[in-house]
């Protein structure tokens, strides 16, 4: 079975069950990378492996490193769930969740009380669905760590410290995923205007 199908029927907030609704959510979604079979799904997610530089180690190895650096180095920061694909954190009365993904089929629905982070693959039809859907913007941002690129429109001081915390740990900056900046512009709903 497809991963990502697996993954939104194994989550019970995406209240996903098989059938036509299903495979249309799906459609609507890039495919995913992988189609391993009879792999556990935090085994995939965490799995995931990136290259910077000189350096390879995988999204749950980052993960688990933020999630210690926020419960031995931010003071500011509070780690309230660790588990491992998932991080919930609060930070003052702002909660969110960090969340590795395989893909993100139903995801609206993860962002249960605050914002939440997935970090997962970006590919063309993940940036149209946050681009025509201004709901899922306000909730849902994406991080690519291998491309080291996001979708992002949601504030939250947590995910700032994300990116403080991959330039200061690893060297590297997340940049805005151009298509999706491309196409704020085209619609009206951002400007990159000076003045």
């Amino acid at each position: 079975m497809n991963p990502i199908a697996t993954e939104a029927l194994a989550d019970p907030r995406t209240g996903a069950l098989p059938g036509p609704e299903l495979d249309a959510e799906l459609d609507r979604w890039d495919p995913a990378a992988d189609e391993s079979e009879g792999a556990d799904l935090d085994e995939l997610r965490r799995g995931r492996e990136i290259e910077w530089a000189t350096r390879t180690l995988t999204q749950g190895e980052v993960l688990d490193t933020f999630a210690a650096y926020c419960r031995d180095e931010l003071d500011d920061v509070e780690v309230l769930e660790w588990s491992p694909s998932r991080l919930a954190l609060g930070w003052r009365r702002e909660r969110s969740t960090i969340e590795l993904r395989l893909g993100y089929a139903f995801c609206g629905r993860l962002a249960e009380d605050g914002a939440a982070m997935l970090l997962g693959p970006i590919g063309p039809k993940t940036v149209e669905r946050f681009l025509e859907d201004e709901g899922l913007r306000s909730r849902i941002a994406l991080l690519d760590l291998v491309r080291l690129e996001k979708i992002a429109a949601v504030r939250s001081s947590v995910f700032v410290y994300l990116e403080w915390f991959l330039r200061d740990v690893y060297g590297v900056k997340i940049l805005p995923e151009s298509g999706f900046t491309t196409g704020l512009v085209e619609r009206g709903i951002i400007s990159l205007g000076m003045g």
